[in-house]
């Protein structure tokens, strides 16, 4: 059966089965039904090879997940308390609006070309891009392309100076300032001056804006950073081990500490918790987008939740309204969060913390 017929049955014009099939929102719903309906009766299936050869669309997305671990690693991007979230919302989201997912997983700067290679061979409409970090690579890709891409965990204002002027881009990120902020504000309220952080990669955008609004809250409340309390994470709870170890050792604590994920706050927590230190008498722990984990750990973990669902969904309509547009375009998203207050943290104890 052809298109042709499917509008005939549907009493429309071929361009309107045409934007049905390409999911294209400006149908009228009953039209749309009316259309559906004939293709579901008689199992219409657009051929997509000769849409690719015509030019037409794939429905499909490109899903690139720049992986903060090896490729050995048996976590890999589905035990990351980010990615994971972000993947599952991603596919359900996109299969309920007609897409099909193509997922690829990047796990080094090398391996950029699979982007390139993905759009040249028109094998997708659009792509997301996830968990970037600065890289030549990256940014090559940027200054040439102009096909549809969503960033996610990006500086807007850098990815604006490199972007080719006739890109189409749209840059999404959790609204970090106000995540630290929030979660510096409840210790302090809590009485905490002495507070810590386990930072994550600062090469990438979310890791440095967490690590830069920390210092600034610290200094608006009229505390002094205590740089041996800032220890260098990279959002594995691997890398957390060692530096709280080392910080254990070192026999002095602060009261508080904030962790730029969850995975590493949870890390942190099972590694006080080995060396006798209570969570929250001892010492009070944050975390950073509460991971499903967070609220069965004990004590449940408090934490900044980043609305991962709606952050995947608001990607996907900005990529649509990209990849219909024939314009230059840059859009700019910032997702709200908010502080999950659950049971590791507790008002401050006047004694001094040390070991």
């Amino acid at each position: 059966m052809k298109s042709e017929e499917i509008a005939r049955l549907a009493g429309v014009s071929r361009s309107t089965v045409s934007r049905v099939i390409n999911n294209y929102p400006n149908v009228p719903e009953k039209t749309r039904e009316r259309v559906m309906k004939v293709i579901r009766e008689y199992n219409y299936e657009p051929n997509l090879s000769a849409r690719v050869l015509a030019g037409k669309r794939t429905n499909t997305i490109g899903l690139f997940l720049y992986s903060i671990y090896d490729i050995q690693s048996p976590y890999r991007i589905y035990g990351n308390s980010y990615f994971a979230p972000l993947v599952d919302a991603f596919v359900d989201i996109g299969n309920s609006m007609g897409y099909y997912m193509l997922v690829h997983t990047i796990y080094n700067p090398d391996e950029c070309w699979r982007i390139r290679q993905t759009f040249s061979q028109k094998r997708i409409d659009g792509g997301i891009i996830i968990g970037t970090e600065k890289s030549q690579e990256i940014e090559s890709i940027l200054s040439k392309f102009s096909h549809p891409i969503v960033l996610m965990d990006c500086d807007p204002e850098e990815i604006q100076k490199i972007a080719n002027p006739k890109a189409r881009i749209a840059v999404i990120n959790s609204d970090d300032e106000k995540g630290i902020h929030a979660a510096v504000d409840y210790l302090v309220e809590l009485g905490h001056r002495e507070i810590g952080m386990i930072t994550g990669r600062t090469t990438t955008y979310s890791g440095l804006r967490r690590r830069e609004s920390f210092v600034k809250r610290l200094e608006s409340h009229g505390l002094t950073l205590d740089e041996r309390y800032m220890l260098k994470g990279d959002f594995t709870g691997r890398s957390t081990v060692s530096e709280v170890e080392s910080l254990i050792a070192s026999g002095k604590l602060p009261t508080a500490m904030i962790a730029s994920n969850d995975e590493m706050a949870l890390a942190a927590m099972e590694t006080f918790k080995r060396h006798g230190i209570r969570i929250p008498e001892d010492i009070s722990i944050i975390g950073y987008d509460d991971a499903l984990a967070s609220s069965i750990v004990k004590p449940a973990l408090t934490t900044v939740k980043i609305p991962f669902f709606d952050m995947a969904k608001k990607a996907l309509e900005m990529l649509t309204e990209l990849i219909e547009s024939d314009k230059p375009r840059f859009m700019v998203y910032n997702a709200d969060v908010g502080l999950v207050v659950r049971e590791s943290c507790t008002t401050i104890n006047t004694e001094e913390v040390s070991i």
